[in-house]
Parts: structure tokens; sequence; C-alpha cells
């Protein structure tokens, strides 16, 4: 998974953060290559810190990500269509927010955060902010 790193300022703090689309392959019953896992990964760093948060939005029933259905950063969940688009600045601050809401820090090293979780809270805070 290639990704460009981009710098997002909150108060004092920089934090590096890119966003792409990850498949984890393995085998089928016969053997034969297929994928099992896809989804969308956001990978946030705080400078100077050396934790780095993994949010992973995983394909599944009434999980959508971008696999040929969606742009690339694109996630949506099925039953009410909440939709975020992961490359949106915005989007990337309402998740952080959300998750340090949570508890989730950069103390220790990397700590991948269920995405789905963060969903409601980070709509939430986009729809606060205008």
């Amino acid at each position: 998974m290639r990704r460009r790193y981009r710098r997002l300022l909150v108060g004092a703090d920089v934090y590096y953060w890119g966003a792409g689309h990850a498949h984890v392959r393995g085998q089928d019953d016969t053997g034969r290559p297929q994928t099992i896992d896809c989804r969308e990964v956001l990978t946030v760093r705080r400078e100077g810190s050396s934790g780095l948060l993994n949010i992973v939005f995983r394909a599944g029933p009434g999980r959508l990500v971008a696999d040929g259905l969606l742009h690339d950063g694109g996630v949506v969940r099925g039953d009410d269509d909440a939709y975020l688009n992961l490359h949106r600045p915005g989007v990337v601050r309402a998740l952080l927010d959300e998750a340090s809401h949570r508890g989730h820090g950069f103390d220790a090293g990397p700590v991948e955060i269920d995405g789905w979780e963060l969903l409601d809270g980070a709509l939430e805070r986009l729809t606060a902010t205008g």
C-alpha cells in the first residue's frame, strides 16, 4: 500500500497522515490465492512521538470500502449510507478527535482502531463544525 503523507496542524501539535487501500491475501481451500480482507486504512502519526494510529475500515456486510465500488478513501455504512472520504483533512481531524476522545493516544507503538466504531462520533463532529 503506497501512501502520500500530508501534514495536519492541531493547535501546537503537528500530525502526519495518509490514507490507502489494502488487501490481505490468503488461500482458498484448494490452495489458490485469494483476497481475504479488503480495507481502507488511515494512518496518523504525531510529530515527536513514536506512536502510530492505524484507523482501519474493513469491508464486510453493510460496510463498503473502495474496492471498485467507491473512490479511493471512500467508506460507506450500508444501513444508513453514512459516508466518509478519508482523503479530506476535515474527516481526518474528526476521526483523530474522536479517537483521542475515546482514549487512543500516541504514547505506545502502533495501535489499530476499528474505524467503524469511530464513524458516528466523527460524523457528529463534522456536522457540528459545519
